[in-house]
C-alpha cells in the first residue's frame, strides 16, 4: 500500500462540514484520473497529520506500513520565506525530525523545488478556459484592499481563501481539466 501523508487533517475540514482537505481531494481525483484501477483504501491510503511538526509522532505507521512493503510518501507546502518556510527551509525541517529508520519519499508543493504551496499549484495548472475566475477573484481581492488596505474592517484570505472558493462543491477540480 501506498500511504500519503499529507499537511492537512481530515479533522480541520470536518469544521469546516467538509468530507476530506481540498488536498486529499485533488490527489483522490489524480489518481482517479492517472490510475483508475487503484482503489483507495487497497492500493493508497491518505493521512492527514495535522503539519510538518507532527510527523515523529506517526513514526509507527510509517514503520508498519515499510514492514509489509508499502511506500509512504510526504506531501507539504513548501510554503514561503515570508510564512517561516520555503522549499529549503522546509525540507531541512522534514528531514532532520524524521527517524533515520523510517523509509519515506518527500515532495514540497508546489513542483518540489520552489517556493509556494498547493494554491500556488493550483493557480499555475487551472484550465485557461476558466482562468476569468481567478481573474475575477484577484479583482475583488484588489478591490477590498483598495478600500481597507490595514485589513481593519476586512481581511482578503489570499491564494487559500481563492482556491478555497474554487474548490467548492459547483466548481470543485473540474476547473483543471
Amino acid at each position: 500500500m501506498i500511504k500519503i501523508f499529507i499537511e492537512s487533517g481530515v479533522n480541520a475540514a470536518k469544521k469546516h462540514n467538509k468530507e476530506t482537505t481540498n488536498e486529499q481531494d485533488f490527489i483522490v481525483k489524480v489518481i482517479a484520473k492517472h490510475f483508475p484501477k487503484c482503489q483507495y483504501g487497497t492500493d493508497y491510503e491518505i493521512v492527514g497529520t495535522g503539519g510538518w511538526k507532527n510527523l515523529p509522532i506517526l513514526a509507527f505507521e510509517f514503520k508498519s506500513n515499510s514492514d509489509v512493503g508499502g511506500t509512504n510518501l510526504v506531501i507539504f507546502d513548501a510554503d514561503e520565506n515570508k510564512n517561516g518556510g520555503g522549499y529549503a527551509k522546509r525540507q531541512t525541517e522534514i528531514t532532520s525530525q524524521m527517524p533515520s529508520t523510517i523509509d519515506y519519499e518527500l515532495f514540497l508543493w508546489p513542483d518540489n523545488h520552489a517556493d509556494g504551496d498547493f494554491e500556488m499549484l493550483l493557480s499555475k495548472i487551472i484550465n485557461p478556459e476558466h482562468q476569468c475566475l481567478l481573474d475575477c477573484y484577484e479583482n475583488f481581492e484588489d478591490e477590498v484592499r483598495a478600500n481597507d488596505p490595514e485589513e481593519v474592517k476586512y481581511d482578503t484570505p489570499g491564494r487559500k481563501g481563492e482556491m478555497y472558493f474554487l474548490s467548492g462543491k459547483k466548481l470543485s477540480f473540474r476547473l483543471l481539466i
